[in-house]
């Protein structure tokens, strides 16, 4: 998988959580070049985060639930990155 396939990869994953949980509050928050496709050169991109936080609170527990040990670089409670 290159880079191009892997971000088209990743914002599928998001638009299958923001899709399913129904949070259509902006309709603009895909960023692949498959988005630029459908919306436009010259669309207005927004994101809430929402479905971003709903895959990492996702990804969080599936870790915890299979034993994994969360990496250190990452707080244990949220899932954010901690950055220096």
């Amino acid at each position: 998988m290159n880079k191009e396939q892997a971000i088209i990869e990743t914002c599928a994953i998001v638009a299958l959580a923001y899709r399913s949980i129904g949070d259509y509050k902006y309709p603009s928050d895909g960023f692949c070049s498959k988005c630029t496709e459908t919306l436009g050169e010259n669309w207005s991109y927004y994101n809430a985060g929402n479905a971003i936080d709903y895959v990492r609170r996702a990804v969080l527990n599936q870790l915890k639930a299979d034993g994994y040990k969360i990496a250190e670089n990452f707080d244990s409670e949220t899932g954010k990155q901690k950055y220096e």
